[in-house]
């Protein structure tokens, strides 16, 4: 049989699937490792509507219903610690309308992967930082708070969530840090480890049932926080970059996508496709809490088009059967929160129809136990819709 008819058949399956498990509810949803529902965790704040990881989005983004904020931590020149995706700045801030920083634009290795000419957070100061003004980095998102709002500190993310429970005490905010490139930053004379650890023994937060989750892509972070003495949840995250959509399984197309920086650096032959078997889970559990794999890892997704060739984008592609992946995780005692969920059409496979609500219904079905996202308004109605329609899902 051709690869196009194997395929063709197996969407039909998948179409059944989907009018069972995705639009209509599933005959028994699979429960959450805790049997809670799962968690909206507000992705780098709320930034489908604000520049990613400022204040005013985490503020939006609590206010919509998050359950935590996410946010990847970076250390300025003085080691301060701040809210950045990147470690560098041009996408996400105003620095190329700085005059007095022009001379700063450099190239740097990351992890593996030389930038093209870019600031670099760790070339600025603390109160630098402070200068710029943010933006938005996705060109189809809305730009009307560009240049309105600056960086954010971990410390001002911290005591923003202290903050929103002291005013709503049976209401819990995590915090949900990330430490970014953290052997890149270790080699700048930055480590993010013990400074993180040292400001969660500050506030009284390195607890297990502190409302923290610690998350890292490379498990030597992770270990080495746990060898200083880090007892809040740990994820490990597990990346990848890309879908052969001929067969759905996520395929690497880059050295900082296909494996840890750890181990890049020591040859290490494995991807991290090789976290998800049973042994990689079972490593996992030894320094960790939960892991926080991309979606297309749990729910693949495929098609072809009319000639038979592979669609070239997800949102061309149709769901394929769901893999075991939570399930595999709950029996090593993983927790799963998968990433990430957007209202954007271009985020969305062709079997939501446009509907990211559907795409949330089939992942809360599935037992998920929680969910990046970038628009947690979203997130929150769609999880309170399924709750509603599925009475046998266990009340918070």
């Amino acid at each position: 049989m051709s690869a196009h008819g194997v395929l063709g058949r197996c969407l039909i399956g998948v179409t059944g699937w989907v009018l069972a498990g995705s639009f209509g509810q599933p005959a028994a949803a699979a429960p959450t490792l805790d049997g809670k529902p799962a968690l909206i965790i507000g992705h780098r704040g709320l930034p489908g509507l604000y520049p990613e990881e400022v204040i005013a989005g985490y503020e939006a983004a609590i206010a919509a219903g998050t359950d935590a904020l996410e946010l990847d931590l970076q250390s300025s020149r003085d080691n301060v610690l701040f809210a950045c995706h990147n470690v560098y700045l041009g996408d996400t801030t105003d620095v190329a309308q700085h005059p007095e920083f022009a001379s700063r634009r450099t190239r740097r290795s990351v992890d593996g992967v030389m930038t093209g000419p870019e600031w670099f957070i760790s070339d600025f100061t603390a109160a630098e930082l402070k200068s710029l003004r943010t933006r938005q980095p996705i060109a189809t998102r809305p730009k009307s708070y560009d240049g309105q709002f600056p960086m954010a500190t971990f410390q001002e993310i911290i005591d923003l969530a202290k903050r929103a429970m002291a005013a709503n005490p049976s209401r819990t905010i995590n915090i949900y840090p990330e430490t970014k490139n953290p052997l890149y930053q270790r080699q700048l004379g930055h480590p993010l480890e013990q400074r993180l650890l040292a400001m969660l023994n500050k506030e009284g937060w390195n607890s297990p049932t502190a409302p923290v989750f610690v998350q890292s892509f490379d498990p030597a972070s992770l270990k080495l926080m746990r060898q200083l003495g880090l007892r809040t949840k740990v994820v490990q995250l597990i990346d990848g970059s890309d879908v052969d959509y001929r067969s759905g399984k996520v395929i690497y197309t880059s050295p900082d996508t296909a494996k840890p920086f750890s181990w890049l650096q020591a040859k290490d032959p494995r991807t991290f496709a090789a976290m998800l078997t049973p042994d990689g889970l079972a490593q996992i559990r030894t320094y960790a809490d939960g892991i926080g794999p991309w979606k297309l890892y749990i729910v693949p997704a495929g098609g072809v088009d009319a000639n038979g060739q592979p669609v070239s984008a997800l949102a061309q592609a149709q769901n394929l059967p769901p893999t075991s992946l939570i399930a595999d995780a709950h029996r090593a005692g993983l927790f799963v929160h998968a990433f990430t969920f957007r209202d954007d059409p271009q985020y969305l496979t062709a079997t939501y129809r446009g509907d990211p609500a559907a795409e949330y219904r089939t992942f809360f079905a599935l037992g998920v136990d929680g969910v990046f996202t970038d628009f947690s308004t979203t997130a929150r109605r769609a999880l309170s819709a399924w709750l509603a329609a599925t009475p046998r899902a266990a009340q918070r």
